[in-house]
């Protein structure tokens, strides 16, 4: 009887072990599914309309607006916070600065945090990283966590020296190490993900002047840029004296707006910045091209922020300004690329990006990030957002705090000194429809009380949600 047992486990062990081999064959003769390589491209101060793509038919742009043709391009993208430093702890993270809490330039990611921001998730899974640019949160390059560094600290210089000695822009300098990482890579098993950080379209020193190119030193010079709307003289007085006096945005609008001479030469030169970047653009689909790369790349391109040009008396960012919180975005699969342009008009924010680079990757997100995968999904689920900036002002360096909610059709903004909420400086509501410039403040309009009310408590909400470790 017992024989008769040891016999029939046998048989039942030897038809087991026969259909894992099977299954096992039937596995290594299906086709693998190849990861794709993932580049983003960060740029620094470049708002949503400067750049051929979102409609503007100035600024020349020419090799993005060929990737943005065959791509998905987002027309209502945004940061939670503008501000380089924060703005990249997010796009790191996927959280929003109340979960991250990097408020300052100085602040590092604790270890903790560090080990689930995306390169390091996606160099864990396997991933050939590299960081080219900027990095711009704290003051401690982690140049070890990458499998190729070409990062710097702090603000960096457009004034570079080559190899030889020779004087050459920090764009050009990206460029050349871009297309030695994609002759690095070409040859190796593993996909990569790239993050290219550009100092551009940033201004150059504290509090800055615009330095493009020499190269490109005679783009525009016989035009006559469009100027913003808002920056004609009667909307100077649209903010509160309380809030524009001593405001660093309006110091820096002296420097660089305050006469149409200075404003025409600035946004001459902003847009050459950003043309040196659509020709680095070039250079590396060209290489991804050469290399045999580009039908298995991803390129996203953004920024980490956007920029007043004059609007209201003011340079900068900071403020929940549609200048300075909508940015470009686009996304370009060249596994995939589109017979022509997709727009999407649903809300993408920047703690998107790292779930979104993780999803296309087929990794799992970690449960910390907040953000969305902007795709394969059709939309994103939200309807509106929480922006905040709680910057510590200080009287040399007067920046208001700003909390609010957006949706894409209406807005609500205050403005406060540090923390406190208790006494506000400045209220904003805008039916975007009807203002997508942002002109008529209704704020003081009886009709739209109930709008008020339900705003704010929507913000409350949001500010809950957005802390909840």
């Amino acid at each position: 009887m017992l024989k008769k047992i040891t016999l029939l486990l046998y048989g039942v062990l030897f038809l087991i072990q026969s259909a894992c081999i099977d299954k096992i064959a039937e596995q290594s003769e299906a086709p693998t599914q190849k990861r794709p390589n993932i580049i983003i491209l960060l740029t620094d101060d470049q708002r949503a309309d400067a750049v051929g793509f979102m409609g503007n038919p100035q600024i020349k742009t020419p090799h993005l607006d060929i990737l943005a043709s065959q791509g998905i391009v987002f027309s209502n993208a945004y940061v939670t916070t503008s501000i380089c430093s924060v703005s990249r702890a997010s796009i790191l993270t996927g959280q929003y600065a109340r979960r991250h809490n990097i408020w300052g330039f100085s602040k590092n990611f604790s270890p903790q945090q560090w080990q689930k921001t995306y390169p390091i998730v996606m160099r864990n899974q396997g991933y050939y990283t590299g960081f080219i640019g900027k990095f711009g949160v704290g003051n401690e390059l982690p140049q070890a966590d990458f499998d190729y560094w070409r990062g710097f600290e702090g603000q960096g210089s457009f004034r570079q020296k080559n190899e030889a000695g020779d004087d050459i822009h920090l764009t050009r300098m990206i460029s050349d190490q871009i297309i030695t990482f994609i002759d690095t890579v070409k040859s190796k098993a593993q996909a990569f993900c790239l993050s290219v950080s550009f100092k551009a379209p940033h201004v150059e020193g504290d509090p800055g002047y615009f330095l493009p190119d020499p190269k490109y030193g005679q783009l525009h010079n016989q035009q006559v840029l469009s100027e913003p709307v808002q920056s004609a003289p009667e909307f100077f007085n649209h903010f509160p004296p309380a809030f524009t006096e001593n405001n660093v945005a309006r110091n820096r609008w002296k420097s660089r707006f305050a006469n149409p001479q200075m404003q025409q030469e600035n946004i001459r030169k902003y847009y050459q910045l950003i043309h040196g970047i659509d020709v680095v653009v070039g250079e590396l689909v060209e290489a991804l091209t050469r290399n045999g790369l580009l039908d298995n790349t991803i390129i996203i391109y953004t920024s980490d922020n956007g920029f007043y040009l004059g609007e209201y008396g003011f340079a900068g960012k900071w403020y929940g300004s549609e200048p300075s919180i909508r940015v470009p975005l686009m996304i370009f699969d060249g596994r995939n690329p589109l017979s022509q342009r997709k727009t999407r008009k649903d809300i993408a924010l920047n703690i998107d990006l790292a779930p979104t680079l993780l999803k296309l990757a087929g990794i799992t997100s970690p449960k910390e990030m907040q953000g969305y995968a902007l795709m394969p999904q059709p939309e994103s689920p939200r309807d509106y957002f929480l922006y905040e900036h709680l910057w510590q002002s200080t009287p040399r360096y007067f920046i208001p705090s700003t909390e609010g909610i957006v949706y894409t059709d209406k807005k609500y903004m205050r403005y406060f000194m540090n923390r406190d909420t208790t006494e506000l400086i400045f209220e904003e509501l805008y039916d975007l429809n009807k203002d997508p410039l942002e002109i008529n403040n209704l704020m003081n309009a009886p009709t739209f009380t109930s709008l008020k009310k339900s705003l704010k408590d929507t913000l409350h909400r949001a500010k809950l949600q957005a802390s909840v470790d």
